[in-house]
């Protein structure tokens, strides 16, 4: 159980990017994971469907022009819908290490009810004058306290995390085929010490952030500064914003 009281078999969540002009992004990849992510945590999905979804996302429109939206269901089905702004969107920022918050392995990798050490990671940084707070595990950066980070050797390979801990993100299965295709080799392994301290470029996706490039962690200078997979991830990301076959109208 969390700080905060919460179990993480008490809800499901995903969070997902908006317009009212456009509608919502990726909604039935959320939906996907939704489901799945329910499953681990037996809480029951037979109300995660797209209509139902719509339906409460219609039931309580947004201030905001565009922005974040997250969608909770309950273990007893309730379904809550809560906007936020963008608070960094596409941009270089700086990131510090945080212990990873660790769960049973049916729990892990999910994005579950009792989230506030995710939450406090990201305080710890904005506390610190950072901007993300990158997650770590036996000297191991897992993930990012709201992205997946990526990060770019001196040979040009890249590497994602393979840790269980870490969460599915969308955002990177998405661009995953624009990288390949731009001819980065991708491998799964560690992101370990020695890999980040000599990598070329570090960089992080996910809804909340879109593309980041990571130029230090804990105060120590990170990557060569050139932006190649930043461009990259930005050019793959804008082709499938542009793609109105991934937005979902509502509003």
């Amino acid at each position: 159980m969390s700080e905060d009281g919460q179990s993480p078999r008490s809800s499901v969540f995903t969070t997902m990017r908006f317009s009212k002009a456009n509608g919502v992004f990726l909604l039935p990849h959320h939906i996907a994971r939704l489901k799945e992510h329910a499953t681990k945590l037996r809480i029951d999905h037979s109300l995660i469907d797209e209509r139902s979804i719509v339906e409460h996302l219609e039931g309580s429109p947004p201030e905001l022009n565009e922005g974040l939206v997250r969608v909770a269901v309950s273990d007893s089905s309730n379904i809550t819908i809560t906007y936020r702004p963008f608070s960094i969107q596409n941009e270089s920022i700086d990131a510090i290490t945080h212990p990873s918050p660790r769960w049973p392995k049916r729990i892990a990798g999910t994005k579950h009810g009792a989230w506030s050490a995710y939450i406090e990671a990201r305080k710890d940084a904005e506390g610190k004058g950072a901007d993300v707070a990158l997650l770590v595990h036996e000297y191991s950066i897992i993930d990012g306290d709201r992205c997946s980070p990526i990060v770019l050797d001196d040979d040009g390979v890249v590497w994602l995390s393979n840790s269980p801990l870490a969460v599915d993100s969308i955002t990177l299965e998405l661009i995953r085929p624009f990288l390949i295709a731009s001819g980065y080799h991708i491998q799964t392994g560690q992101l370990n010490e020695r890999l980040v301290a000599r990598c070329a470029e570090l960089v992080a996706v996910g809804t909340g952030v879109g593309v980041v490039g990571i130029e230090s962690i804990d105060d120590e200078p990170v990557g060569d500064d050139r932006l190649r997979l930043f461009e990259a991830c930005t050019s793959a990301l804008q082709q499938l914003y542009n793609n109105t076959k991934h937005w979902t109208e509502v509003w």
